[in-house]
């Protein structure tokens, strides 16, 4: 129960440490309202296949972050970076902008 309270706080901070200071967050906003960034249920993001290229440069660095960022808590708390990861997702399904689409692990797509 400890560890699972931990990991809940330690994702909140980082969302929203996130949000806060990365350069591309208006940019990943702005893509993932318009539905040209997908949310995945795995805590990473991928491109619509109609993307820009610099849509999945957008994609390439969130995804390099967030899992330096898995990575970095599921040490921290002796958890497979999967399920960090999975955490993650939850959280970022409730702060991303109306408009975002997720993709469900069965690969069909939601929108919020």
């Amino acid at each position: 129960m400890r560890q699972t309270w931990a990991l809940w706080t330690a994702v909140v901070v980082a969302i929203l440490t996130l949000n806060a200071t990365s350069a591309i967050a208006g940019t990943l906003d702005e893509y993932r309202s318009t539905g040209v960034i997908i949310e995945r249920y795995d805590g990473t993001v991928e491109a619509d296949a109609s993307a820009p290229a610099d849509a999945r440069s957008v994609v390439s660095e969130v995804n390099a972050k967030r899992q330096d960022l898995y990575n970095s808590r599921a040490s921290q708390n002796g958890v497979p970076a999967s399920e960090v990861a999975k955490v993650y997702a939850q959280q970022i399904f409730s702060s991303a902008p109306s408009g975002t689409k997720f993709r469900r692990a069965d690969g069909s797509i939601v929108q919020k």
